[in-house]
């Protein structure tokens, strides 16, 4: 069955989750603020998903999976991918090493050079601080 792209990033997104061994409350909230309020999904996958993130155990993604979620992607769509992966990573508070890895993992399998890593690494990170910056720049001073 051929996923549609909405799938294939909410996949990514649940396995970047299951990276750690554990979905805390956070990485719950943010994952189901993204599918309600950022995509606006159907309650059918709202209700597939959430169901995903209630499970206490899982299978490790295979690289067939980590395969799927990449395929047909333009280079513009896998670095947002990527990108909202590391945030996403990061929502708990700390960037877990397993979540790294399996993202070094998904873009090894998409054929992306493994000299590469360390660039995409800290490209992610710089946009999640330029990201940052942003919000507190654009955060209303009260006046008290």
């Amino acid at each position: 069955m051929v996923s549609s792209r909405i799938e294939q990033y909410l996949d990514f997104m649940l396995y970047i989750l299951r990276a750690d061994g554990v979905v805390d409350r956070q990485e719950k909230v943010h994952m189901l603020s993204l599918m309600v309020d950022g995509l606006k999904l159907n309650p059918e996958l709202i209700e597939k998903y959430q169901s995903e993130l209630e499970k206490d155990e899982w299978e490790p993604v295979s690289d067939d999976q980590l395969r799927s979620v990449t395929a047909g992607l333009d280079p513009s769509s896998l670095a947002h991918l990527v990108r909202d992966g590391y945030s996403l990573a990061a929502s708990d508070g700390e960037i877990h090493e397993a979540e790294i890895n399996l993202i070094k993992r998904c873009l090894s399998v998409s054929g992306i050079p493994e000299e590469r890593f360390d660039d995409v690494d800290l490209w992610a990170r710089q946009s999640l601080a330029l990201a940052h910056k942003g919000t507190l720049l654009l955060t209303p001073v009260s006046a008290d």
